[in-house]
């Protein structure tokens, strides 16, 4: 009973941290709504018995990759938000009309799904989150993705960069 409830204050807090980092508009405080976010997703891997993933998650994401975004947003600096008309203002009703029947269909679906093994209490996995069935799994079937991956990150980074310096060139400094 425990672990359902710490299960959904983990889920509840991923959720919520992860809205806050959509809603927020300024990006220093989704930053922290985002290491929120993934602090509660390490917490999911901690319950599920990969702590291995839990640490990789806080290390490489709650640590490295938010660093990286806040050296972003201190490199760009506070600039005030260009407010305009939205042409898609008329149309919100309509997209929030869209969720509520999205959020409805899915609830439906997911109270009446017969699926075998979908309400009963999962089985003990065996040697899954460990670092070495990780290391397995990069080194024999995921290295040519992995390495994918890791190229694309970096081409985003360097993306960011020349973005930020366009920038700042086209407001003749600072």
């Amino acid at each position: 009973m425990g672990e359902e409830i710490a299960f959904g204050i983990l889920a509840a807090g991923a959720i919520g941290f992860g809205t806050a980092t959509v809603l927020f508009k300024s990006p220093l405080r989704a930053a922290v709504a985002l290491i929120g976010s993934l602090l509660s997703v390490a917490g999911l891997f901690l319950m599920l018995a990969a702590p291995f993933v839990a640490v990789i998650q806080i290390i490489v994401y709650a640590s490295a990759i938010v660093v990286m975004f806040l050296f972003v947003i201190a490199y760009l600096g506070d600039r005030p938000v260009e407010y305009s008309q939205d042409r898609l203002a008329p149309l919100a009703a309509f997209g929030w009309l869209a969720v509520i029947v999205l959020v409805a269909m899915a609830s439906v679906v997911i109270g009446s799904s017969k699926l075998p093994g979908f309400r009963d209490r999962p089985e003990d996995v065996g040697d899954i989150g460990s670092a070495q069935a990780i290391g397995r799994a990069f080194l024999d079937h995921y290295i040519v993705p992995f390495e994918a991956a890791s190229l694309v990150l970096l081409v985003a980074a360097l993306a960011a960069v020349l973005l930020a310096r366009r920038a700042i060139q086209g407001e003749q400094g600072r």
